[in-house]
């Protein structure tokens, strides 16, 4: 743990920095995101619940992970100053956080409250990788295909979401007929991918129910029958609009919110069938988006899976966010309170760095925050619907 200890003079000399710094660092009144208003605003460290006694050493780690894919998004936020994450990437390759943690951020970046619609509460969810039984070959144990990236599929800029079009974020390019809505769950569960002989099948799993954890979490390892573990990773979707499941449960009255876990959710689907017409099935239907994977054999089973950004997760320093609205590499803070050790509440306040992201991970105020591998590490993660503070650190010079 480190401990920040300040004198006035210290303290003094902050507050001048961080004043001559807002001076340079425009914050706009409010940006917009998909999902409505928000502005950023400004506070100091000594307003970060927690800061000085988090593991930040651990945070300066997770950061220099991504450093090599730096704000490689072209997400533009009003004020951010790429060089200066560069420089600050530079600084902690040299080995400035080592010795004091606290004090590389401070000089690094600025916090700026996240407050969306008029509101500072955000919301945090937990995601981890689990591992699934498949087969590289079809069986009557593992009919289910996974399927990789479509070369036909290419991302929707906001200009061209019109029409037919509009609300996706992706499509199909065809060269008779240009850019057409690609087919949603549904259609390729119908087998509408079929037909592509350019579509790879990557590994078949037991049933849509496995896939669609795998896609809900973004990654998986696959436990093939030889004993050889596959990793798929997010390579991307087919742009439709994506429908939370356990919340349409829940409005029909299944389960309240604090019951409705992934697990739960799982089961129900199971249970109520998943031939075409089943419940189980018509309730997969209802979430159009569908994720397309990447595919490695792993050597090893100790390594954590790679992020959105192409950097190696690291358990409860590496978040999911909305890649349309932050950048991968920026740090974040959260300030919440949760069961993320044991089934007790108990204070997160940690710093962790945006290094993915996710079809369900929608809007400004909103992070799920990676648990790691396997079933422990999904039991805690199903548990985590919890509301608190969200603080971003932008770069600064």
């Amino acid at each position: 743990m480190t401990a920040v200890g300040w004198t006035w003079a210290d303290f003094s000399s902050r507050l001048r920095i961080f004043a001559l710094a807002l001076l340079f660092v425009v914050i706009p009144d409010a940006c917009w995101s998909a999902e409505g208003k928000y502005r950023l605003e400004a506070t100091s460290y000594t307003e970060l619940p927690g800061f000085s006694s988090d593991e930040l050493s651990a945070a300066v780690k997770v950061f220099l992970k991504t450093c090599d894919r730096p704000l490689s998004s072209s997400v533009a936020i009003e004020g951010l100053d790429r060089k200066a994450q560069k420089i600050a990437c530079q600084a902690a390759r040299n080995g400035e956080g080592v010795a004091s943690p606290a004090t590389f951020f401070e000089r690094h970046f600025r916090p700026f409250r996240i407050v969306a619609n008029g509101s500072n509460d955000a919301f945090f969810t937990g995601y981890y990788q689990p591992e699934i039984a498949g087969s590289l070959v079809k069986t009557a144990s593992f009919p289910t295909p996974v399927y990789g990236l479509p070369p036909d599929l290419v991302a929707l800029p906001p200009a061209r979401r019109l029409g037919a079009l509009a609300g996706l974020t992706a499509a199909r390019s065809e060269s008779h007929s240009g850019l057409t809505p690609y087919p949603d769950r549904g259609a390729i569960e119908d087998g509408a991918l079929e037909k592509a002989p350019s579509v790879r099948k990557l590994v078949y799993l037991h049933d849509n129910v496995d896939l669609f954890l795998a896609q809900v979490q973004g990654s998986a390892r696959i436990r093939l029958t030889d004993g050889r573990v596959l990793r798929l990773t997010f390579a991307g979707k087919n742009g439709q609009p994506y429908t939370g499941l356990a919340h349409v449960l829940v409005q029909r009255g299944v389960a309240s919110p604090s019951e409705m876990t992934m697990h739960r959710l799982m089961d129900w689907i199971r249970a109520n069938g998943l031939e075409r017409g089943q419940p189980g099935d018509d309730l997969l239907r209802l979430n159009r988006s569908f994720v397309f994977f990447n595919a490695n054999l792993e050597k090893t089973t100790e390594t954590h899976p790679r992020g959105g950004s192409g950097a190696p997760l690291t358990p409860l320093r590496s978040i999911a966010v909305d890649s349309r609205i932050w950048p991968y590499g920026l740090p974040f803070f959260i300030d919440s309170a949760m069961p993320w050790r044991t089934d007790a509440l108990e204070a997160f306040r940690h710093l962790v760095i945006a290094q993915d992201t996710g079809s369900g991970i929608i809007g400004p105020a909103r992070a799920d925050i990676y648990f790691g591998l396997g079933d422990r590490a999904g039991a805690r993660a199903s548990e985590i619907r919890h509301h608190g503070q969200l603080f971003v650190l932008l770069p600064v010079r």
